[in-house]
């Protein structure tokens, strides 16, 4: 029976790491919203991998940056053809040097303001102290940023960072959810919240209390989910 697991559980690097140890060979299926890949292992070394038109190592570095997604794994697949000389050891080491670019590249090219964030990031600037905001689900797509003399890449870039990194050290750690947290960046503070399945970043004025700003936002996300009911 194949193995199913979730991506933010269980990581492709995990993966490929744990079945390369015991020399398997495999086919591991994964998702990630509308865009599916494949990677082959035989006898504890990746040889192929597919993802759109990534083939390769290529494709295997893509997929190292979802944080975000679903796994199949079936043991004893054939594979269709050998597109990976490299061992798995410096193929991981490799995706690994290119993981911030990757996953700061796919947030760009995947910003994007939807209607219901924008109206969502005109109520957050509401918040008195609150000078910009950003949106940003966990899956790294930036759904819309409003910030004074910014493009706001570099705020949805520091939200998702630290958003991402409070979880996963808190799950290492075993320690209660992330609620929120700030970080100064130059001459701004960024407050960041985590929401059901996104982040929120918000830009805090000279004098904000971080404390009041986090329950204003909080109060506003109950209000937004009781009017989606």
């Amino acid at each position: 029976m194949p193995l199913q697991g979730n991506l933010k559980e269980m990581s492709l690097a995990n993966l490929i790491q744990v079945n390369c140890q015991e020399r398997r060979s495999c086919r591991l299926t994964l998702s990630l919203g509308d865009q599916s890949g494949l990677v082959f292992l035989a006898d504890g070394q990746v040889v192929h991998a597919v993802l759109g038109d990534h083939v390769g190592a290529e494709a295997v570095c893509e997929m190292l940056a979802w944080d975000m997604g679903t796994f199949t794994l079936d043991l004893d697949q054939p594979h269709p053809e050998i597109t990976i000389h490299t061992a798995w050891q410096p193929l991981l080491l490799e995706g690994m040097k290119q993981l911030p670019v990757r996953q700061a590249a796919r947030a760009h090219t995947q910003t994007h303001a939807k209607p219901a964030a924008t109206n969502e990031l005109t109520q957050l600037k509401t918040i008195p102290g609150v000078t910009g905001a950003i949106i940003s689900a966990c899956d790294g797509v930036v759904l819309a940023t409003d910030v004074p003399d910014s493009d706001g890449e570099d705020e949805a870039m520091v939200t998702l960072f630290i958003g991402s990194a409070a979880n996963d050290l808190g799950r290492i750690l075993k320690l209660d959810a992330f609620d929120y947290g700030t970080i100064s960046m130059r001459n701004k503070r960024v407050m960041v919240l985590e929401q059901p399945n996104r982040y929120i970043g918000l830009v805090l004025g000279d004098h904000a209390s971080a404390t009041m700003i986090a329950t204003a936002a909080a109060q506003m996300q109950r209000n937004h989910q009781e009017r989606s009911l």
